[in-house]
Parts: structure tokens; sequence; C-alpha cells
């Protein structure tokens, strides 16, 4: 007897921050997720978790997305995903239709790993046993204390992270500049430092200046993400053939579609596809062969609870990226837990079933804004 899809439930959570912060210029006061939860006909759960940014993702989610592939078997994922796909056609296969995609998918995935008894970086390959991680800080707060800053990485390199990146585009290129050397002067040489501007910078030449000077200044750049808009696609195409930092893209974008684009056009030397946005797992690992077959390095973006199990899976992830639970960063823990432990900058999974997510029922239903289900 098969074992399908039953019911599908999502729900918005908001989780407020300790203190606001600023990312790219725009103001965060709190964390707006997406809670996914799957149900079969056997009872068995699965689950996800995304940014909504905002929007009722849970309304697309259940009264759009789920009616088409409620009673299919959940093994069926390749056919689940292309009747989702099929049914966003007239509303655009991009933005909230994407991410209701990737949250059932990978709700999908999380239910096929269970079924299995495996953890899914094991039935996606399980390529690796661990994976380094790239540690996210430097958002912008109240203060512009160059002080705390450095109290805050020294503090990430005393916990034995080796990869760091530092989060620009909120100041003036200027501020960011001296953000960025004070930080790699204050740092070990053997610790890799790169910096994300979130699509805040807008003029290619004084980015490609920027980068240039950070160069010369200090012992180096390991890497820009999201340095342009991206719907810049020339000048991010000719930023990445004039500098010889490698150049991140891809957190805003979905679909394989797209990312071929991207990638034939040259530009993006990092891909970090988001499987909670690009169409979730099932898509994500169309966009990594294609990364792989133009000889690009994967880096998933935020997330770690999911993407630790493909960048455990696959050859072409090099590390994962995490954020500070401490403070004012991340909170999405606080709901779903963490699958992996944290030891001298690397990333062990807990190897429990499925994406291993541990669900605190209480905080989900002190933090849900909003419930749907299609039972």
């Amino acid at each position: 007897m098969q074992e399908c899809i039953r019911s599908v439930r999502a729900r918005n959570v908001e989780i407020p921050l300790e203190v606001p912060l600023w990312i790219g210029g725009s103001k965060i006061v709190k964390r707006d997720y997406c809670f996914v939860e799957v149900s079969t006909t056997m009872d068995r759960k699965g689950y996800a978790i995304g940014f909504a940014r905002g929007a009722d993702l849970s309304s697309i989610i259940v009264e759009q997305i789920a009616p088409q592939i409620m009673k299919y078997p959940i093994d069926c994922t390749e056919k689940i995903w292309e009747a989702m796909y099929d049914n966003g056609r007239l509303n655009g296969r991009q933005g909230m239709i994407m991410r209701a995609i990737s949250l059932i998918d990978i709700a999908l995935w999380d239910l096929k790993a269970k079924k299995a008894g495996l953890p899914l970086h094991t039935l996606l390959g399980g390529y690796r046993e661990s994976i380094p991680l790239l540690m996210s800080g430097g958002y912008y707060a109240n203060d512009k204390d160059l002080g705390k800053l450095q109290e805050e990485y020294r503090g990430y390199a005393e916990q034995g992270f080796k990869h760091l990146k530092l989060m620009v585009g909120g100041a003036t290129m200027e501020e960011d500049m001296q953000r960025f050397i004070t930080l790699r002067k204050c740092l070990p040489e053997s610790i890799s430092l790169g910096v994300d501007a979130n699509g805040a910078w807008k003029d290619v030449k004084a980015v490609k200046r920027w980068i240039e000077k950070a160069g010369k200044e200090t012992s180096g750049l390991s890497f820009v993400e999201e340095p342009l808009p991206p719907e810049q696609m020339e000048q991010m195409s000719w930023l990445c053939n004039q500098v010889d930092v490698p150049i991140a893209v891809g957190e805003f974008l979905a679909g394989r579609w797209t990312f071929k684009q991207y990638i034939s056009n040259g530009c993006m030397d990092i891909v970090r596809a988001d499987a909670t946005l690009c169409g979730g797992i099932t898509e994500w690992k169309r966009i990594a062969a294609l990364a792989a077959a133009s000889n690009l390095s994967l880096l998933p973006h935020y997330f770690g609870s999911i993407h630790i199990h493909l960048g455990l899976a696959l050859p072409g992830c090099k590390m994962i990226e995490a954020v500070s639970t401490e403070g004012r960063n991340s909170n999405y823990h606080l709901i779903v837990g963490t699958s992996y432990m944290q030891r001298d900058g690397m990333a062990y999974p807990t190897n429990s079933p499925g994406l291993g997510l541990t669900i605190d029922p209480i905080l989900l239903d002190m933090y849900t804004s909003k419930i749907l289900t299609t039972e």
C-alpha cells in the first residue's frame, strides 16, 4: 500500500528579534517565516521552514499549490514537483510561488528520508560526514562601534571558525571599507573573510574599485556576495570578468532556467542557491548539476539545518552558512531546533532520520500568526 499525502498545513510565523538590525539598508525588527507540515496516510509528518518575507505564504501553499497534489504518493517527488510547477504558470514561477513549491518539496524529502529510516544527507548521496561552516555576522546595529565588531569576530575565531562573512551595503562604501579593513587586520590570515552586499550596491565600476582597494589594503578578500541587484546580469558578468575575487550570486534566484542563464553568461563564480526559494531540494539538485558541469562551487544560502544535508550529500558544496543564534541575527532554531552540531568551525549532523528537525510545539504556537490546512 502506497503512503500518500493526506494533508498540508502551513503557518505564518513571526519571531521578534531581540534588537533590530539592518541588512543592505533595510531595517529588520522580526523574522517572518512559513512553517509547513505535510501529513501522510500512514500518520507520518514531514516539515519545512523558510522565509515568508512579509507575504501571506501559507495561503498560497494551502489554497493554491497543495490542492493539486493531494493523495499523491510521497515517493513521487519528481511528479509532484512538476504538478506544483505547472500550477504556478499563470501567476509567474518566481517569488512566492517558488517559495511555496520549495517548502512543500522540502517537507516531502523529509518524509522520504524518515520513511527510509535515514538522515536526508545519506538518502541524497552521503558524500561526506562533516562540512566547514561559513559564519555570517557584522549585521548593522544602531551604533557604529568598530570595537564591538572586532569583539564579535574575535569571538568567532575563538570558537574555531575558519571562514567568516561581513555584511556590507547598509552604510556608505567608504564606511564599509573601514569596517572590512578593521576586521581583516584584527583576524589571523588563516581565517578567510568575505563580504555580502545583499544586492544593495548599484554602480558596478564603484564595486570594482571597492574590491580592488580591499585587496590592496589588506591580506585578502575571499569573496563578494550579491554585489549588485540580481536583474543587473550584464554588469554582474562584467564584474566577474574584471576582478580576481570570486563573486557569489543566487540567493534571490529561483528555478534551474534562471540559474542556467546566470551560469552561461558568466555572472557567478560561487552558486548561492537557497533550497527554500529556488524550488526545493528537487530543484536544488538540478541546479547543483548545472554548477558541477561548469566547475562552479556551491554555497547554499542560510537555513543550515536544511542545507547541511545538501552539503554533506554533494561534492560540489564546499561549506554551508551559519548565522549566530546568540543575540539578534537568527531565531528560526527556536521552533525547529538544529540538525547539526557545531565544533571548531565544522558542522556534524545529528544523524536523526529525515531533516532532523525537532519541533517545539509550544513556541511554534506562540509565534504563529495564521494557520491554514487542507483538512
